[in-house]
């Protein structure tokens, strides 16, 4: 091999990952058979053979883990987007945690469909038998973005962790993800979700909660 052909190797392998990832995304909302059928279909639908589909994914969970990375690293840079676009100078301090959260909510950091497709993860998970530990193993992975985006959201009402910025984290996005769940199987639209009581009241409750100020000046 060639050193100009690794490159172009490396280049193809990027771009089949990535098609078979957005092509899962479709499905995966809307899919109830097994996880074996569903990488079935994958591999017919982005036409690539058993073989170059495992160079890609070694395992059907790798594919999981794989999307579910990929809609965690959205989700930080959303957080990480509300949060340079927030202005505090129009609000009081005391209203500064309700409007970071409103904030949040209107950048939309999870909608209908990535939470669907995170549900679906976990649950193909769990049917071949993996344990709580792995199918959480992702999120782990991806807590350096999610603390930097979560760390900069705080900074914008002057506050810093003072729980364990993981459990932080972690809280907010299991809370964020139910609560929005109820919302939306509530029969609520899901772009008026800045007026739940969760973005209201809970949220800011618990970003003051797991926070507390910076010295200023």
């Amino acid at each position: 091999m060639t050193a100009e052909a690794s490159p172009r190797i490396e280049a193809t392998r990027r771009a089949g990952r990535a098609r078979v990832i957005t092509l899962a995304r479709i499905k995966l909302p809307t899919w109830s058979g097994a996880l074996s059928e569903l990488t079935a279909e994958l591999r017919e639908d982005a036409g690539l053979g058993e073989g170059a589909f495992r160079t890609l994914f070694p395992t059907d969970r790798d594919l999981l883990r794989a999307v579910d990375d990929e809609l965690l690293e959205e989700i930080a840079q959303r957080v990480r987007a509300a949060a340079e676009s927030f202005d505090p100078a129009p609000h009081a301090d005391e209203e500064l945690p309700r409007a970071l959260a409103v904030a949040l909510a209107d950048a939309r950091p999870l909608d209908w469909s990535s939470l669907n497709i995170r549900l679906r993860v976990r649950l193909l998970a769990a049917s071949t038998g993996a344990h709580s530990e792995e199918v959480l193993a992702s999120e782990r992975a991806f807590l350096p973005t999610m603390l930097e985006a979560f760390e900069l959201l705080l900074s914008r009402i002057h506050h810093r962790f003072t729980w364990s910025p993981a459990l932080g984290v972690r809280v907010v996005i299991l809370t964020y993800e139910r609560s929005f769940e109820s919302w939306i199987m509530s029969g609520r639209n899901e772009q008026s979700f800045a007026e739940s009581s969760y973005i209201k009241h809970t949220l800011p409750e618990l970003l003051l909660g797991m926070s507390a100020p910076t010295q200023q000046g």
